[in-house]
């Protein structure tokens, strides 16, 4: 099941002790934010989470899914997003729940 904006900002606001227009404003201007980085091909890092980057995906071989038929994907750019060991970690189990508070 996907996550939408709105649900992602209502449980940021859950966690973040503020208001549910609040944190779906934060989550805006985050996105605007790491748009505007990304446009201007540079890397955005977020240690302990992980890192957004352009990438530049060689011309390749495809397939239409629909008629079989073969076609060539021409190079494109696409974002990468690399998790950071801690990422991956806090997902597994072995977070004790306090990352990203300040004290």
């Amino acid at each position: 099941m996907a996550i939408c904006k709105k649900e992602f900002a209502d449980r940021m606001a859950e966690n973040g002790a503020m208001t549910k227009k609040a944190a779906f404003n934060a989550v805006g201007a985050f996105i605007e934010t790491l748009k505007d980085y990304l446009s201007k091909d540079e890397k955005v890092m977020f240690t302990g989470f992980g890192r957004f980057e352009m990438r530049t995906v060689k011309e390749k071989k495809g397939r239409n899914l629909h008629t079989g038929e073969t076609c060539i994907i021409p190079e494109h750019e696409c974002v990468r997003f690399c998790a950071s060991d801690l990422l991956y970690d806090g997902i597994k189990g072995g977070d004790d729940g306090t990352y990203g508070t300040e004290e």
